[in-house]
C-alpha cells in the first residue's frame, strides 16, 4: 500500500511540477522543491540544498532521508515543483 501512496502522491504533484533538463538547472535555487526520478527508485520529493556555481551539479535533501548529489549524465530526471 505504501508504494501505491507514493505513486498517487507523484501523480497528484505531476501537474504542478515542470521537468528540467540539464541546461535549465541554472534556474534552481536552494530551497526549491523538486521530484527526483532515479533508476531503481520510486520518485523522491526533496529540497535543493546547494547548486554548483556552474550549475552542473546540485545537492538535494530527500524528504525524511539523506542528501544526494545530482550531476549531469547521472541518469536522474528532475521536476521542479511550482506552487
Amino acid at each position: 500500500m505504501t508504494g501505491d501512496t507514493k505513486t498517487a502522491s507523484f501523480m497528484t504533484l505531476a501537474s504542478t511540477a515542470h521537468p528540467l533538463d540539464y541546461h535549465n538547472w541554472v534556474h534552481l535555487s536552494p530551497g526549491d522543491r523538486v521530484i527526483v526520478k532515479r533508476y531503481g527508485f520510486e520518485p523522491e520529493h526533496g529540497t535543493v540544498d546547494i547548486v554548483g556555481e556552474d550549475a552542473t551539479y546540485f545537492w538535494v535533501w530527500i524528504d525524511g532521508q539523506r542528501r544526494i548529489l545530482i550531476f549531469h549524465d547521472d541518469g536522474s530526471a528532475i521536476h521542479k515543483i511550482v506552487s
